[in-house]
């Protein structure tokens, strides 16, 4: 009797996954695995009936995915046609649709400014889904019935198919973008906005591929000065590009054939911290983005090729096509992209645990999670300041991929606060109090928002909040705050507002600061003294609450 294995590979290592005693299961089986992106490649071979023989053999990219639903966590509530075109309407369609789209070669502009794709969408067994996503999101948020959200839904969105059927639009041309954009008026009214975004809609889509409608756009941008561009111009580019950067294959088909994925992630990279330089052999989307992003802030473009990036970097694909020194060597080449003059991580929170993760994997033979610590130590010897190791520490430890890396960070602490003896070892000493404090606060808040063994972080807190406290007693910084000179009212307000800025956390520091305040409080007749210059006894009604509610923000008061 026929036997069917199924193998699976994950990384660079085959392995047997299960056995199945019809070839229909097995290659279900296997398909499955692929879609759940499980494994890499899945094959299935036919043993005990002759010779063995291979009767499905299929890699991650082989399998073709059905398009779904994005997750959306809100939306607006639609009452009119216009509000379907709202930006943050247009954001959570493109999010939800972002698939639908990716497919279709569309983007989610393109689609609610056509009424031949609405017509299609509607059609599609994909639009109920996504109305009924809508309708529950509306229906909470407005406090409505879902079924009426429902209804209105579906009416908006034949509204938005006969209006972009009846609409007019102006035929753009060649070198002609940033003049009709300037003289096109407001853009946040939205009917010229529709005009606007219906009449390029009307040019892109004449081509039918991604690669073709960066063309487009790029031809009717021309070769204007990008630096003196119309500030609508800047912002509608903007818009537009980061719609094609959060759709996979518009991606891909800007970035060209790339021998690897290291080469695509360094492109993006340094596209999105303006340091990519051209090559003749670039596609022309590639050459002319690399200029926008170099002398354009393209805040939302940046945003969207930093969320790829990361996606790409937690793959668990390989960097490269060699062994793992060439995986080495490549993340080794990619890091210090990532990492800003003043330490900070491109992309924040996500970007860390994605670098660890990436790094973890090209450092291990077997491309798996388990050995994190020489990749760690890697991107910490980069790093090369202790401040700037910490901060990547306590970023990464917040992150689900970071928990697991408790012990790493256990280890550094104890050797972290064995250096510094003032503050001015972990901040500058030119920087103004207020940012000196705020930078060692965030450090505070950071340690208290992770878990560690043996409380570890607790013990962080403290001693940096004993740092603090010598520094603000050395300078006389509260003494100043306090001085004798000065009248009850100012130096009362002025204790009261530091204790009430958020610069200190609960403890030793804080607790000093409100101390001198609750010296004040306990004078005889401390309210009479505290408003004695203020005129008017409405005036001194108003001075009164408002030091009750500074009091009950220093904690001073419930």
């Amino acid at each position: 009797m026929a036997q069917y294995v199924i193998q699976v590979k994950s990384g660079n290592r085959w392995s047997l996954h299960s056995y199945k005693d019809s070839e229909a299961a097995a290659v279900k089986q296997s398909r499955q695995l692929l879609k759940q992106k499980v494994v890499d490649e899945a094959k299935v071979i036919k043993k005990g009936d002759g010779e063995e023989k291979i009767v499905f053999n299929e890699n991650i990219n082989s399998i073709k995915r059905k398009a779904g639903l994005g997750q959306i966590a809100d939306c607006p509530v639609y009452e009119t046609v216009d509000d379907l075109f709202l930006p943050q309407s247009m954001l959570a369609l493109g999010r939800m649709l972002c698939d639908y789209c990716d497919q279709m070669t569309f983007t989610p502009t393109e689609l609610m400014h056509s009424h031949r794709l609405l017509e299609k969408f509607c059609d599609d067994a994909l639009f109920a889904g996504a109305v009924d996503r809508l309708a529950s999101l509306q229906a909470v948020k407005g406090q409505k019935n879902e079924q009426e959200c429902r209804e209105k839904i579906f009416d908006l969105f034949d509204q938005a198919k006969e209006k972009a059927r009846g609409s007019g639009f102006d035929n753009l041309q060649n070198d002609g973008l940033n003049e009709y954009i300037a003289n096109a008026g407001d853009l946040n009214d939205p009917a010229i906005r529709y005009r606007v975004n219906l009449s390029l809609s009307k040019s892109t889509m004449m081509s039918p591929s991604w690669e073709g409608k960066f063309v487009v756009l790029f031809e009717l941008l021309g070769k204007a000065d990008l630096e003196a561009l119309h500030e609508n111009t800047a912002l509608f580019l903007d818009d537009i590009l980061s719609e094609f950067f959060a759709l996979p294959n518009a991606i891909v088909e800007m970035l060209g054939q790339q021998p690897d994925r290291y080469n695509a992630i360094d492109v993006l990279t340094k596209l999105c911290i303006a340091r990519y330089e051209p090559r003749k052999w670039d596609t022309p989307g590639l050459q002319r983005v690399s200029e926008l992003m170099a002398k354009l802030a393209m805040p939302k473009c940046r945003s969207r090729l930093a969320n790829r990036i990361e996606q790409m970097l937690r793959s668990r694909s390989s960097l490269t096509k060699g062994d793992i020194h060439e995986e080495k060597h490549a993340f080794k080449q990619l890091l210090p992209l990532f990492i800003a003059k003043n330490g900070s991580i491109l992309g924040g929170e996500g970007m860390a645990e994605a670098l660890a993760m990436c790094g973890t994997r090209s450092f291990n033979r077997d491309r798996n999670l388990e050995s994190p610590s020489e990749a760690i130590e890697y991107i910490m010897e980069n790093l090369k300041a202790p401040i700037l190791q910490l901060r990547f520490l306590l970023t990464l430890s917040k992150s689900p991929f970071g928990k697991d890396c408790a012990d790493i960070v256990c280890k550094f602490l104890p050797g972290f606060m064995e250096g510094p003896e003032h503050v001015h070892d972990i901040v500058h000493y030119k920087l103004p109090l207020k940012r000196k404090l705020k930078i060692l606060t965030g450090l505070q808040k950071s340690a208290l928002a992770i878990k560690l063994p043996n409380k570890m972080n607790e013990t962080f807190v403290n001693w940096l909040d004993d740092l603090i406290f010598d520094y603000l007693n050395e300078e006389r910084i509260i003494d100043k705050m306090d001085s004798p000179e000065d009248t009850l009212f100012q130096r009362a307000t002025a204790l009261l507002q530091f204790c009430a800025s958020g610069l200190l956390i609960e403890g030793r520091t804080l607790n000093w600061v409100r101390q001198r305040v609750q010296e004040h409080l306990r004078q005889p007749n401390f309210v009479e003294k505290f408003t004695e210059d203020v005129q008017t006894a409405k005036k001194k009604e108003l001075v009164i609450t408002q030091l009750h509610a500074m009091l009950k923000k220093a904690g001073l008061q419930e």
